[in-house]
């Protein structure tokens, strides 16, 4: 029986609403791992960069994400040395430019996975009081008014809410803290809920999106032709709370393509999920 879909265009088989026309990719992602514990599922770039900046801080070594400001720590001279600078002359692909959106993606790893963390651990917490909301009580009443039994109906109910209020945990935790954890000083910025239309031009009209990445870093450009000085997207992020292995290669294609990115979007995903949620 196919499953109908979620407040945010989802089908309600993971949670991950929030994309737009982009071939099935919500509710997807593969089981996170067990915080502290094993892998479940395939890793994610940025818990494995999350890892191993915390084992660097813990070594002693500079690169650890607790510092105050939000660039890695260590030295002053260490934290400049590492801390990102773009040059808006350059292509994004120049192997300069590469070097510097790698270092901001870096920066930003291990606390953008903290509160990835954060969301689901509110959510998971929070579950009984979200799930009465009137929003997904409502959806619960039409899914068995379709026919869905009532367990049935329930766990659709509930892995859509859950992904759902996630993916609203982080965009509020990433729009209060994105200027501290990246100055805008260095020429990167991120931001949340982008969409965009099949030709790449962002456009805040759900309707007309064809696929929107949860997160967006954007470099500063300027064109050589006006001289003037604009944004463009130097990376994506998506975040899984689903079931299945991850971010649908087509929809990754699509949006590598369209937005001319160095490499594809990077999964995130929370450290833990509860098997109740399995």
């Amino acid at each position: 029986m196919a499953k109908p879909r979620g407040p945010h265009g989802g089908t309600g088989d993971g949670g991950d609403g929030g994309h737009v026309g982009d071939g099935g990719e919500v509710g997807d992602g593969g089981v996170p791992r067990q915080r502290g514990g094993g892998q479940h599922g395939r890793p994610t770039t940025v818990a494995e960069t999350h890892r191993a900046v915390t084992e660097a801080a813990e070594s002693g070594r500079p690169g650890g994400p607790r510092s105050t400001d939000g660039r890695p720590g260590g030295s002053e001279g260490d934290a400049d040395a590492q801390r990102p600078q773009n040059d808006p002359e350059l292509d994004k692909h120049d192997p300069k430019s590469l070097e510097e959106i790698a270092k901001a993606r870096k920066q930003i790893a291990g606390q953008l996975q903290e509160m990835v963390d954060d969301a689901w651990d509110h959510v998971d917490q929070n579950r009984d009081s979200i799930l009465q909301q009137e929003g997904y009580q409502r959806q619960r009443e039409k899914l068995i008014e379709k026919g869905y039994p009532e367990d049935v109906a329930d766990l659709i109910v509930e892995r859509t809410a859950m992904g759902t209020e996630a993916h609203r945990g982080l965009a509020n935790a990433i729009d209060s803290e994105a200027t501290t954890m990246l100055d805008p000083e260095t020429g990167f910025r991120l931001r949340t809920e982008v969409g965009y239309d099949a030709q790449g031009v962002e456009t805040p009209k759900v309707k007309d999106q064809d696929f929107r990445p949860d997160v967006i870093l954007e470099r500063q450009h300027r064109d050589p032709v006006t001289e003037e000085t604009d944004w463009e997207v130097a990376h994506a992020y998506d975040l899984k709370t689903g079931l299945k292995t991850g971010i649908e290669p087509s929809w990754a294609n699509k949006v590598q393509r369209v937005l001319g990115l160095p490499e594809p979007p990077e999964e995130l995903r929370p450290t833990q999920r509860p098997l109740s949620v399995d």
